[in-house]
This record gives structure tokens, C-alpha cells and sequence, in this order.
């Protein structure tokens, strides 16, 4: 009888290893695709940036006095285009907060005074994103994102001996 209840136990503990087993293969999975939707948020912030600078180039060619009612229309759905990014972020911000625990609202609550394009440019440092991916997903030059940089660095605490990105990691 003593057997049969240690036999009966092993069986029980290897029931429980499986479960918890099968639990982590189902968080993985999880985390994959919330990996892959941050992907694909990212790559449409990318596209629409690249929107702005097609809307860029149809007002000069409006400026240059080609004025045809098709050039109007073209503006017009290309700034279509570009009032769905706030969306975009706001769909890339959850699952950039879900994916790294709530960083952009832990942010938000330790340092009142950043701005939207500021938590931005922490989430994209965060994913350490180039200085030059950084300026074309804010559509910006290089020079405006070191610039910002630079104002993070005197926003958030961060030492002359850290760099804002491992200051970042670390919340």
C-alpha cells in the first residue's frame, strides 16, 4: 500500500512538472507574438514616417506651381495616411508597455514632465534603435535627435558617467 501511494505521488509531481511545463511553452508563445505585433507596429511607424516625406515632396511640387486638382487629392489621402499614426503609437506604446513591464508608464509616473515624442524616443532607445532609425521614425534630422537626446538626459537623472540607454534598462 505504501508503494502504491509513492508510486501514486511520482505521478502526481510528474502531472505537476508537465502543467507547469506546458504553461511556460504557452507564456513563450505569448511573448513571441507580442514580439512580432511590436514588430509590425514598429515597421508601420517606419512606413508612415516615410508617408510624411512623400507629403513633403507633393506641397513643393504645389509650391512650384503645378496645381492640378489629382496632385490635390494625392496631398490629401497622403495626409489620410498620416493621421493614422497616432494610432499606430498608441497601438506600438501597449504592447511596448505589455512586452517590457510597463516601462512607459513607469516613466510617465517617475518623471511627470516628459512629453509624448520624449517617451518615444525612450521607447525606441529602449530597443536600441540607431540615432538614424531614430530621426526617421520621428521624421527628424539626425542632429534633432542627438538635440533630444541631450534634453532627456537633462529631464531624467541620468549621470555624466551613464548613457541614457543603460539608464533606460534599468527601470
Amino acid at each position: 500500500m505504501e508503494q502504491l501511494r509513492y508510486i501514486h505521488q511520482l505521478e502526481i509531481e510528474k502531472s505537476e512538472k508537465e502543467i507547469v511545463k506546458l504553461n511556460n511553452e504557452k507564456l513563450e508563445q505569448e511573448v513571441l507574438l507580442k514580439t512580432k505585433e511590436l514588430a509590425s507596429a514598429s515597421m508601420k511607424l517606419l512606413e508612415n514616417s516615410g508617408t510624411l516625406v512623400k507629403v513633403r515632396d507633393e506641397l513643393a511640387k504645389l509650391e512650384i506651381g503645378e496645381e492640378e486638382s489629382s496632385d490635390l487629392k494625392r496631398v490629401h489621402s497622403l495626409l489620410k495616411d498620416v493621421e493614422k499614426n497616432s494610432a499606430n503609437w498608441d497601438q506600438f506604446a501597449s504592447h511596448f508597455d505589455e512586452l517590457n513591464d510597463g516601462f512607459l508608464n513607469k516613466l510617465k509616473s517617475n518623471h511627470s514632465g516628459l512629453s509624448r515624442n520624449d517617451l518615444k524616443v525612450c521607447a525606441y532607445l529602449k530597443l536600441n534603435f540607431t540615432t538614424k532609425q531614430i530621426a526617421q521614425l520621428q521624421n527628424i534630422t539626425v542632429r534633432g535627435v542627438e538635440i533630444h537626446r541631450y534634453r532627456l538626459r537633462k529631464k531624467l537623472p541620468v549621470g555624466k558617467d551613464q548613457s541614457l540607454s543603460d539608464f533606460l534598462n534599468e527601470i
